[in-house]
């Protein structure tokens, strides 16, 4: 029998929403004080009960969580990038706008042994004293994004101009994803939760947050053989894809050990589906500006529509990602009642 009676629906509200409502910051001190983590993490929770729990959102009395995380930053940061906290916001790391030279030149580093990394590991071992175990993991990046910290945006002009050159950085970004993969998933087991919580967290899932920006044949050309590099090493694998999902699909569908896609709002979900193959777990995410704009019959149209894209639905879910400050009550609530209600998973025996 499955086990779950309706597809899961995930709701993430932006760092704004928890700022402004209940003065929860996500600034410096969220990602290097474990203390204040585990603290910010019960608080969360707590407050979704109390306002949500209705629908069963947060919990009322929540067991410490033992947490590490470092947005998406922590490569772009080991490289000297200047990362922007702010309490309302997620951490961002200003592009480097390396030379050619200077990016030929990088090298994989020691990543015991340098900052913040060096500083998360003192984190792991606080953790495991204190609670006994750690959760999370730290994001890689995507390749793409990567590259983009450490080269700016001539990187686009790059791909036109000097093929070599960004094989040569693109396979560099790889490298070291990898490398921060290997250090970390031994420590935790997981490699996506820090990416979406929509993905089984024991799968590796890569950010790929800046494709969109790019064609289906740049990617063909400059993303899906590194993406297969990950693949191989670290795997089983998971992408997450910010936007639609429409002029890259066929080509993720050539991604080795692929087991899971996170696919933005704009994507034709049923063609996508369709075209990975149906065995491969998939999470539809909805529009934030539809769920802040929208009415309640406009989202759960949307949520319905998903829906009826999603068949079969047991590798299904959908995501509301990304809810910032005046997005109405109203519509996380029919959000998930829709889910429940239209979401369900017909019984079947193995």
């Amino acid at each position: 029998m499955t086990s779950n009676k309706h597809i899961r629906l995930g709701v993430g509200f932006y760092p704004d929403w928890w700022s402004q409502n209940y003065g929860i910051g996500f600034g410096r001190d969220y990602y290097y004080d474990p203390k204040c983590r585990v603290e910010t993490q019960n608080k969360m929770q707590k407050a979704l009960y109390d306002r949500f729990g209705d629908v069963g959102l947060g919990n009322p009395d929540p067991a410490p969580k033992p947490l590490i995380t470092f947005g998406m930053v922590m490569l772009p940061a080991i490289f000297g990038c200047e990362i922007i906290f702010k309490d309302d916001a997620l951490p961002w790391a200003m592009p480097l706008n390396l030379s050619k030279e200077q990016c030929d030149k990088l090298t994989v580093p020691d990543l015991t042994q340098v900052s913040p990394m060096k500083e998360i590991l003192e984190q792991v071992n606080y953790l495991k004293s204190t609670y006994g175990k750690v959760v999370g993991d730290i994001n890689t990046t995507g390749v793409q994004n990567l590259a983009l910290k450490l080269r700016g945006d001539e990187l686009y002009i790059d791909y036109y101009e000097d093929p070599e050159f960004c094989h040569r950085l693109l396979n560099f970004c790889a490298q070291c994803m990898i490398s921060l993969w290997k250090l970390v998933y031994p420590i935790t087991g997981t490699g996506a939760a820090d990416v979406t919580p929509m993905c089984d967290p024991s799968i590796y899932c890569v950010a790929n947050c800046t494709v969109e920006q790019i064609s289906g044949d740049t990617y063909l050309e400059f993303g899906l053989p590194y993406d297969n590099i990950l693949a191989e090493a670290c795997y089983p694998f998971g992408i997450h894809h910010c936007g639609s999902l429409d002029a890259v699909v066929k080509h993720y569908a050539k991604v080795k050990n692929l087991v899971f896609v996170e696919a933005g709002f704009g994507t034709d979900f049923a063609a996508s589906r369709k075209i990975l193959g149906h065995h491969i777990a998939f999470n539809a995410r909805i529009s934030p500006v539809l769920m802040k704009n929208g009415t309640p019959e406009d989202v759960e149209a949307a949520v319905k529509d998903a829906i009826d894209q999603g068949d079969p639905l047991t590798n299904y879910s959908i995501d509301t990602v990304g809810l910032t400050f005046g997005v109405p009550d109203k519509n996380v609530r029919i959000a998930l009642q829709t889910a429940k209600k239209f979401g369900q998973i017909a019984e079947r025996v193995i």
